[in-house]
């Protein structure tokens, strides 16, 4: 399965990915890691942004290939992008579980203020992306990351999953 988990920054996605990565035995990739690793740290631009997006596909097609189950953390921001994960879900034939990842601006700059070790974003960064976040249409599961706790995002995750 590939489970791509979304949303603002300070959100919580990492945080949840990694929980759920234990629960699901799962290989958790994220764009700020890739970005690190293919040399972009710092770089925004279409072009790398593209790079990025491709590189974690890339490594999320391998991962399928060898049998994994496959979570995908990072901003998907825009429908484009969620867009490459479908295509893959449907090129591979590998289930496609979306999940947003939501919290008060009030909690969101609380966390912002604190170093986090792959994040790049500031406060002005995440309001630069919400002014450009497009809704997602496809049928996706949000969780409130100031509200509920980690075990019950998980289950609220693993009940969404089984009846969909």
């Amino acid at each position: 399965m590939i489970v791509l988990v979304f949303g603002l920054p300070a959100t919580g996605k990492t945080t949840f990915c990694k929980s759920l990565k234990k629960e699901l035995d799962a290989r958790h990739l994220n764009t700020d890691r890739v970005r690190e690793k293919i040399g972009l740290k710092g770089r925004y631009d279409a072009s790398s942004k593209q790079k990025v997006y491709d590189a974690l596909t890339d490594q999320a097609q391998k991962a399928l290939q060898q049998g994994e189950n496959v979570i995908i953390d990072g901003t998907f921001h825009k429908k484009e992008r969620r867009q490459q994960v479908v295509d893959l879900s449907g090129k591979t034939g590998h289930r496609l579980y979306l999940i947003e990842m939501k919290a008060r601006e009030s909690t969101i700059r609380k966390r912002l203020q604190k170093s986090r070790t792959h994040s790049e974003a500031d406060f002005e960064v995440y309001e630069k992306i919400k002014s450009t976040f497009e809704d997602c249409s496809i049928p996706h599961l949000q969780l409130w990351t100031d509200t509920l706790s980690m075990e019950e995002m998980i289950s609220k995750t693993r009940e969404w999953m089984y009846e969909q």
